[in-house]
């Protein structure tokens, strides 16, 4: 009888839990996702550093359109899907563990330290003041995606904070400067007076490696600063409770 894990391998070696080793290492099949996420030190060559298991490299295609295959091979043997971060962020998971349970199949989930968490509590912002978070995404073929603006401006009428990811296109990863001027282009076009230069923006780098840095810093030096090297996530905070601003004077720039 087979069995199909979602697991959750957190953002870095560091931070990943005994039981998603445990199954990992006695899984028939490791499908390593590399769609949805990135790691500073977990990779496919990691992963079968710890087993013996066939360890697959799994596109958007397979986690999508070809489904139905992982799910007929979970029928008969132990199949793991191993994602950095935790592996219910992604909707594409959540669509296939459904199916899964639809066709038969045993689905277990292991939860893994996702960006979205470690984010909040390395910036210390209240964490039940986080409303819906959103993707900056490069423009398309000139088109501008102003999803962002309207979140972050449906956010801040209820007072609450926004979590910014930010767009992979072909394996580039798009920095904080990149996305501190689509916003401002964003405001550019809609001039609805929600984003300005002198908005507080925290940026997570790197979160979960050793090299990681949390700052905090307005639109405007965000522009211009080196945030190093990828991935990076940012959050567009709303008004700030007085233990939230004096929690942001630690991570500062200056």
């Amino acid at each position: 009888m087979g069995e199909l894990y979602f697991i959750g391998m957190g953002l870095s070696r560091s931070l990943m839990t005994n039981k998603a080793l445990d199954i990992i290492r006695k899984a028939d099949v490791i499908i390593y996702d590399t769609y949805t996420s990135f790691s500073c030190d977990i990779s496919p060559d990691y992963v079968r550093s710890l087993t013996s298991g066939k360890v697959i490299e799994a596109n958007r295609d397979l986690l999508e359109n070809r489904s139905a295959e992982v799910i007929s091979l979970a029928k008969e043997k132990a199949v793991v899907v191993a994602t950095v971060g935790d592996p219910m962020i992604a909707t594409t998971h959540v669509s296939m563990a459904i199916e899964a349970r639809k066709a038969g199949v045993k689905v277990s989930v292991v939860p893994g330290v996702s960006v979205h968490c470690y984010l909040i509590s390395k910036s210390m912002l209240s964490s039940y003041k986080f409303g819906k978070s959103v993707t900056i995404v490069y423009p398309s073929y000139g088109i501008m995606d102003t999803a962002p603006y309207s979140v972050i401006k449906s956010n801040r009428s209820l007072d609450i904070h926004t979590i910014l990811y930010l767009d992979i296109r072909e394996g580039k990863f798009m920095t904080p400067n990149e996305a501190v001027s689509l916003l401002l282009q964003m405001e550019d076009m809609r001039k609805e007076n929600v984003i300005k230069e002198d908005d507080v923006i925290v940026v997570g780098s790197r979160l979960g490696c050793e090299d990681e840095a949390v700052v905090s810093l307005s639109l405007s030096e965000a522009k211009k600063y080196d945030f190093g090297k990828p991935p990076h996530i940012l959050i567009f905070p709303s008004n700030l409770h007085y233990m939230e601003a004096d929690a942001l004077k630690w991570m500062t720039t200056k």
